[in-house]
């Protein structure tokens, strides 16, 4: 059986679930259509890993894997050779492919045939024919074959001659007439005895120089082919299709161009009821690689959720017939317990390495790296690898955990670090790959709002650069870096309360909600918790922010909302600046409220502001919120009996915005701090009930 019992990487069960299913032959109906699975995930999201996965446990059937980061520009016959060559491989417990029709036209096009006498070129190319299939001459089959597979990177090893014989393998022993006959069955579309006639034309075509005659010789290649791909399918059992693994599609447009024309040929095959047996498993960074109207919005119905993907619900998928054969299919993030079971893993790794007992350090972390990193794969590895190299240190050193340093590049992850970059640095490097540097510092300004969209209508990008203006919006979406709003009640900052319990009812969309009576909820997609918050702290610091830019831009925010009546939002960007003394004035009128549950959704809203990073100090958080309190809210912090509780308060929940205060990661200090305060506050509301409920959620 040529499938292992390798299990996938961790989160990437359901898309191992889709690709085996698609791949497995079904014995009772073996000829049915096949979509090109396109996984879509920002960098790091474990795109590469899959195909890892994939290539591993198909071993023993006709696999491919071409990665196009690092491939040359081809066209699409020529990926169709690299293809048919990694196809054509012996693979264990399975018959070799052949693929004597694709070499035919490839070995056609190559001589410098007879232009002018058409009989002349026919016997000509017969002589090439047959020279070619002599194994020992295979290197001088055509200069311009052996080009092409030193493009493909195919040469010098194996080299054209092994190729060649790869190609070939079951006919290089047969009569020459026996071998053309087979392979010409093919070609001929005008009539018996037209074949060699329609590699002749296919030949002038080549080396005309003309575009659409170049794109006619990409056609008939690659239905040479697929043509090929379906004489070996033909007879035999094959438990299983052939998997092509194509990695990048989105660095390189041979790979796109490839796609294109499969495609086309694979929808004519399907008007006359006929499939081939290819499975196409492709990967982009971006929707772009993929046609048809995918935006990456977190709600974009072109996308696909893995848990829910299926070889049936892609059938009935409705579209333009090209478009209905991508199957783009979105990675998700880590939940908590894979995150936990990542730590335990490489927990376990860097112990036998090190030789040394394993201090369950990590699987403690996972509160903080969950919530840090929301499951981004990549991320998670790297600040598991950072917190090893602490080796059991105390919780607190956790705090500047971003600040750490990481090994130069080239270094081993556990090795000497004092001279790398700072991780949050690395890591956002690695996070915004394919941004301008222009593009970046705009993306950096749109962290500072609560939603790009008031980034933009606030003007914050006015005086960037009009191309970075113009297009990191659309750079941003097209990169799966928008997400669906976190909800912001004491689960999001280290209580024990079911998340969502302060979200309006289950069905309403965010305008119906802002006009049920909660103007929290908008419903916009925002940028991803872990990549914003990487943006802040580029913008609490040199070079592309200080205390007086930070200032600036939550300065503008607040007014730009004040002016379009969203007070909560000004509030927000108020606390942000640090005027906290606003934020307790503005909640101390409420608390004489019946019911101050919505009271509670407004103040965690607006303590969900960003924290400027000098903020994040070694002192303990709780003592902290009080200091805050002290220093910006002088007035309040006077009040013992009803404004300090309400300033620490505020200042804690905005310090638990911020998963670094939120230590140990098992029980959290600041949730004693919160709980009292919420308590003090009970004693002077009238609505004291709904107070001590979620002094409860921090206990």
């Amino acid at each position: 059986m040529p499938q292992s019992p390798q299990a996938p990487p961790v989160g990437l069960g359901e898309v191992a679930g889709l690709v085996h299913e698609c791949w497995l032959r079904d014995p009772a109906a073996p000829d049915r259509p096949l979509p090109v699975i396109t996984l879509l995930g920002r960098p790091g999201s474990g795109k590469t890993h899959a195909l890892d996965h994939f290539e591993a446990v198909t071993d023993g059937a006709p696999t491919a894997r071409i990665d196009f980061a690092s491939a040359a520009e081809q066209r699409p016959h020529e990926v169709a050779l690299h293809l048919a060559f990694l196809l054509s491989r012996k693979h264990r417990g399975s018959k070799p492919l052949r693929f004597p029709r694709l070499l035919l036209g490839l070995l056609a096009v190559q001589p410098e045939l007879s232009l002018a006498d058409r009989g002349q070129a026919n016997r000509e190319l017969r002589q090439a024919l047959r020279q070619a299939r002599n194994r020992g001459a295979a290197a001088d089959a055509g200069e311009g074959l052996a080009k092409l597979v030193d493009t493909l990177g195919l040469s010098p090893v194996p080299g054209v001659e092994m190729i060649v014989g790869v190609l070939l393998r079951g006919f290089e022993y047969m009569p020459a007439g026996t071998f053309l006959n087979r392979a010409l069955v093919s070609y001929g579309s005008s009539g018996p005895g037209s074949a060699l006639e329609e590699l002749v034309e296919l030949n002038r075509r080549a080396r005309s120089g003309v575009e659409a005659s170049q794109d006619f010789v990409d056609r008939r290649l690659c239905r040479a082919f697929l043509d090929d791909l379906c004489a070996g399918y033909a007879r035999g059992r094959r438990a299983h299709g052939s998997l092509a693994l194509l990695d990048d599609i989105d660095l390189n447009d041979g790979a796109t161009r490839f796609l294109e024309v499969l495609l086309v040929l694979r929808t004519e095959r399907a008007r006359a009821g006929h499939h081939d047996p290819l499975l196409v498993v492709a990967t982009s960074g971006t929707t772009q690689a993929v046609p048809g109207p995918c935006d990456g919005s977190p709600d974009d119905p072109h996308l696909h959720h893995a848990a829910a993907a299926g070889w049936a619900g892609w059938r009935e998928r409705a579209g333009t017939p090209l478009s209905d054969w991508w199957y783009p299919v979105r990675l998700r993030d880590l939940d908590a317990v894979e995150v936990a079971l990542e730590a335990s893993r490489h927990e376990s790794a860097a112990a036998h390495r090190a030789d040394r007992p394993e201090t369950g350090a990590l699987s403690r972390s996972t509160p903080l790296v969950h919530r840090l990193t929301y499951g981004h794969p990549w991320s998670v590895s790297q600040l598991h690898a950072a917190i090893d190299r602490l080796h059991g240190r105390a919780p607190e050193d956790l705090r500047g955990l971003l600040d750490m340093r990481v090994p130069p590049p080239g270094t081993p992850m556990d090795g000497d670090a004092a001279q790398g970059p700072r991780i949050g640095r690395a890591v956002l490097d690695r996070l915004l790959t394919g941004l301008t540097a222009d593009q970046r510092a705009a993306a950096t300004r749109i962290a500072a709002a609560r939603t790009p969209k008031a980034a933009v209508n606030s003007g914050l990008l006015d005086h960037r650069l009009e191309h970075a203006r113009d297009t990191v919006m659309g750079e941003l979406r097209n990169r799966l870096w928008l997400s669906t709003p976190v909800p912001e009640d004491a689960n999001t900052r280290g209580g024990r309360g079911p998340s969502g319990y302060l979200l309006p009812a289950a069905g309403l969309s965010g305008d119906q909600a802002g006009q049920g009576g909660d103007p929290t909820r908008d419903g916009r997609p925002v940028l991803h918790p872990w990549l914003r918050l990487l943006l802040l702290d580029d913008l609490s610091g040199p070079p592309n922010g200080s205390r007086e830019v930070w200032d600036a831009l939550h300065g503008r925010l607040a007014d730009w909302h004040e002016q379009h009546g969203q007070p909560l939002d000004a509030l927000y960007h108020r606390l942000a600046g640090d005027r906290l003394e606003t934020v307790v004035e503005h909640f101390a009128a409420g608390l004489s409220a019946p019911d101050l549950r919505p009271w509670l959704r407004e103040l965690y809203h607006v303590t969900a502001a960003p924290v400027y990073r000098a903020q994040l100090s070694d002192a303990p958080p709780s003592r902290r919120a009080g200091e805050l309190a002290k220093e910006h809210a002088p007035r309040a912090h006077e009040d013992r009996a009803r404004l300090r509780p309400l300033a620490e308060l505020c200042a804690a929940l905005w310090l638990a915005g911020d998963p670094r205060n939120r230590l140990p990661p098992g029980d959290p200090e600041l949730n004693y701090k919160i709980g009292a305060m919420f308590r003090q506050l009970a004693m002077a509301a009238d609505d004291a009930d709904t107070l001590l409920d979620e002094a409860a959620r921090y206990d």
